[in-house]
């Protein structure tokens, strides 16, 4: 296993947003919206970690001969590219946390080539969860910087939101070895049976995802944003509606797990999860093979 000392490079200071931009996205947030946000981290630690453990070995003797030994050391660093089309604090922090509570001591988020505000909820997302190093860049910018990464022979986690973000990730970048890629396949969909007026908090889901088109069945209630429609009471179609997201009640979730990627029920409108990012994304990894002693 190696100990890495790894710092990100002196030239992004100058990226770094005012401390006065946090402070004020923040105390714009209610403190009950504030609330879904610290419940989607505290359900993303449950999820993830805390990891206490920064590297393995493990050692086989295999009935072949063969003898194998992978080793698995935390990434010395992890890098959130986002860009601003994503407006969900909660889809943010479903990249950014997992590093954090994977163990990763270099955590980095970079909005690539912004033309408008930061979005107060992400901003202040991003401060409740801790994290310290957040940066604007252009997609130049970010190129180079992960250009330097990957030079330096360091190890590192590259989670990518967005379409701009991801042009930062060419074809060079994306054969280092070193570096770790990982970016979701999710239509920005999402379903919502309503058994009552109370099902789901659909003001929390507006503020949490002002950037999703949410399709509501079930009891017709009042709809908070142009970006929820109604579309009837028949539960038949909106099982046909099902893409990669819906919010059902517990006694639907197994019918909703047969179609969706991500079921979420009632008290989880703050919460988020990208079910294929996994802790090994967080990781480097190395593996020998030999034959004998």
């Amino acid at each position: 296993m190696t100990q890495t000392s790894f710092s990100f490079p002196d030239w992004i200071d100058e990226f770094v947003p005012d401390d006065e931009v946090f402070a004020s996205a923040y105390e714009s947030i209610p403190d009950a919206h504030r609330a879904l946000l610290k419940t989607g981290i505290a359900r993303l630690y449950d999820w993830y970690g805390p990891n206490k453990v920064d590297g393995s070995e493990v050692a086989r003797h295999w009935a072949s001969g063969l003898r194998s030994k992978t080793v698995t050391d935390l990434a010395d660093f992890s890098i959130l590219l986002f860009d601003d089309s994503l407006l969900s604090s909660a889809r943010v922090l479903a990249t950014l946390v997992p590093a954090i509570a994977c163990g990763v001591r270099n955590v980095l988020a970079v909005r690539v080539d912004g033309k408008s505000p930061w979005p107060k909820s992400v901003l202040t997302g991003l401060e409740l969860a801790g994290q310290e190093l957040v940066a604007e860049m252009s997609e130049t910018q970010a190129r180079r910087l992960l250009g330097e990464l990957r030079d330096s022979g360091t190890t590192g986690a590259v989670t990518v939101l967005g379409p701009k973000a991801a042009s930062v990730q060419t074809a060079e970048l994306q054969a280092a070895s070193r570096l770790s890629f990982w970016r979701p396949r999710f239509t920005r969909t999402a379903a919502i049976w309503m058994e009552d007026e109370s099902t789901f908090d659909l003001e929390a889901l507006a503020f949490v995802h002002p950037d999703i088109a949410f399709s509501v069945f079930g009891m017709k209630v009042p709809l908070p944003m142009d970006n929820f429609s109604y579309e009837g009471d028949s539960f038949e179609s909106f099982i046909e509606a099902i893409g990669d997201v819906v919010y059902v009640p517990a006694d639907r979730i197994d019918q909703a797990l047969a179609k969706a990627r991500l079921v979420l029920g009632p008290g989880q409108e703050g919460c988020w999860l990208w079910p294929d990012l996994h802790p090994a994304h967080f990781q480097h990894h190395s593996i020998s093979w030999t034959i004998g002693d």
